[in-house]
């Protein structure tokens, strides 16, 4: 069971990733991690990544007042961030890219793969929840 929870709900707009980034940041810290902390930088670039594919491709389109949800917890020493979108037939996977270095997306998950311990999708109902976890390191 976790020990601490947040979680917030987000319009589907560009600024709520900047929001969920601040969210994260402040969440740590109520966790006794500095701000000045490598994991917390992984944490909130993860954070970011997962927010900007929720708000870009996890909306249904011509759709407004929908939103992303982001849900962040400790459990032990595991941070595991949750964010939940309305878009179903869209399921994000890792993007290697065209090897010529002029993509200008669609990296968002290899970094996500290289930063967590683990990573992956949930389908609901209506959306999908892409999660990620990372152990602090001690």
């Amino acid at each position: 069971m976790p020990e601490v929870t947040a979680q917030r709900n987000y319009p589907t707009t560009k600024r709520s990733v900047a929001r969920a980034r601040t969210d994260c940041r402040d969440f740590l810290a109520s966790c006794g991690l500095p701000e000045a902390h490598d994991f917390v930088d992984d944490m909130v670039l993860m954070v970011s990544e997962l927010m900007t594919n929720a708000v870009t491709h996890g909306r249904v389109p011509s759709t407004s007042g929908r939103q992303v949800r982001m849900a962040i917890e400790k459990t032990g020493d595991v941070i595991r961030v949750e964010v939940r979108d309305t878009q179903s037939d869209t399921r994000p996977h890792l993007c290697e890219g065209n090897g010529n270095g002029q993509d200008t997306g669609g990296r968002g998950l290899v970094l996500v793969d290289a930063l967590s311990d683990s990573w992956g999708v949930s389908p609901e109902l209506m959306g999908k929840t892409v999660w990620v976890e990372k152990r602090l390191e001690r």
